[in-house]
């Protein structure tokens, strides 16, 4: 595995959509020194973590994978997760920085949920919205 560019790949992803490293540690649900040891190349996370960084970052899972250079990756190895994200123009996207802390937590949040979580969180905003409107 090449950890170096892994390494570069994650930095870049986290750096481009403004979030600090606890941000992205708190939504993998992991401390963020283990979070800080993928960035560094002290050791790497699984294909399901994998998965669960490119849905935070709403990246094509494949920019993680080529810079592992894994091509026995399993793509079904989480079901749900693998929605179409955009192509590799992750470095173009809009920065999650230039919105409050709270609004990036809940988004980086939203991310990491599956298909059927998210829709759930639709699902009570939607709720939320409609006794708003009746009060």
């Amino acid at each position: 595995m090449n950890n170096s560019k892994f390494s570069l790949v994650l930095r870049q992803c986290r750096e481009n959509s403004g979030l600090t490293q606890k941000q992205v540690a708190d939504a993998l649900n992991v401390e963020r020194s283990t979070y800080a040891y993928y960035e560094t190349g002290t050791t790497h996370p699984s294909g399901s973590m994998i998965i669960k960084l490119a849905k935070i970052f709403n990246v094509n899972y494949t920019i993680f994978m080529d810079a592992v250079g894994d091509t026995d990756f399993d793509e079904n190895e989480e079901d749900e997760h693998f929605t179409t994200l955009s192509d590799n123009s992750w470095m173009e996207r809009e920065k999650m920085y230039t919105l409050p802390k709270n609004e990036q937590d809940l988004l980086v949040n939203f991310r990491s949920l599956s298909s059927s979580q998210k829709q759930e969180v639709m699902d009570i905003i939607m709720s939320m919205k409609k006794k708003k409107h009746r009060s």
